[in-house]
């Protein structure tokens, strides 16, 4: 059973939960900012300490999530955050809840600025260094993953959702390998997480978010393989070890849901 704290977000007996002020903490102490090549960091800073800070505020007091295993996360070093994928939201929550800056790629027209809340979500994913990708274009795709190559080459925190695209009904998928190749070719390690409940706080076609909660896990990190040939199977076998983290992260994290709804 979990216990909530001050701050918004719960807790599970016997595992060290972060709080508000200590995620603020290991943001700080966590090495590099892991924004593109090319983006100001002193630039940023600021930008996104205040966005963040909003993001997070109203994400506490929204839906008191629940946050577990931040300590997974390594403090410095390249990390590929590899999560399932349930609703848009997730990347402005793993974004906003993660101890480090996670840069994710995300679909262009977020960017466009068209409405106030358009305007917050691409003021925040600028400010986090998520960057734009067409959809529908292998050239962009390869382009995004050699941005995310780069980023963790410089010792940033890369998020990437292993399917490649939300899942309609909340199962998971059978995993790309883009993940993967990058974790073999730039020593990252790998950090799984399960997201469940943001298909209900902002389900698809939703134009804002609902008042409902949600858990995010952070599971034991993966250390990225050394190269070996051929390298398809290596790709394959690191894919099918992500995927099924995240997935034993998601089913436990429904089936203490699905407890606490029987309570």
């Amino acid at each position: 059973m979990s216990h909530e704290m001050d701050d918004g977000t719960a807790e599970r007996p016997g595992e060290h939960e972060a709080t508000g002020s200590e995620i603020e903490r290991a943001a700080d102490e966590g090495g590099s900012s892991g924004l593109p090549a090319g983006v100001g960091d002193e630039q940023l800073s600021f930008k996104y300490r205040a966005m963040r800070s909003m993001f997070r505020g109203s994400i506490r007091a929204a839906h008191r999530p629940t946050v577990t295993g931040i300590t997974n996360v390594p403090k410095t070093g390249p990390v590929i955050i590899a999560s399932n994928h349930r609703s848009f939201a997730d990347s402005i929550y793993l974004s906003a809840l993660s101890p480090r800056r996670v840069s994710f790629m995300a679909k262009a027209e977020y960017f466009e600025r068209r409405n106030t809340v358009n305007k917050m979500v691409g003021g925040f994913m600028s400010a986090v260094g998520a960057f734009p990708v067409e959809r529908g274009s292998a050239a962009a795709a390869v382009k995004a993953l050699e941005t995310g190559e780069e980023i963790l080459r410089a010792g940033g925190v890369f998020g990437i959702y292993p399917e490649g695209t939300r899942s309609r009904d909340g199962s998971i998928g059978e995993g790309k390998t883009g993940a993967a190749e990058l974790a073999i070719r730039t020593g990252a390690t790998i950090v799984p997480v399960g997201i469940v409940g943001t298909e209900d706080v902002m389900p698809v076609d939703a134009n804002a978010p609902q008042p409902k909660t949600f858990s995010m896990t952070f599971g034991k990190a993966i250390p990225a393989p050394p190269r070996a040939h051929p390298a398809g199977p290596q790709r394959r076998e690191v894919t099918e070890q992500i995927m099924s983290a995240i997935r034993a992260l998601v089913e436990e994290a429904e089936a203490e849901r699905d407890a606490k709804r029987r309570r």
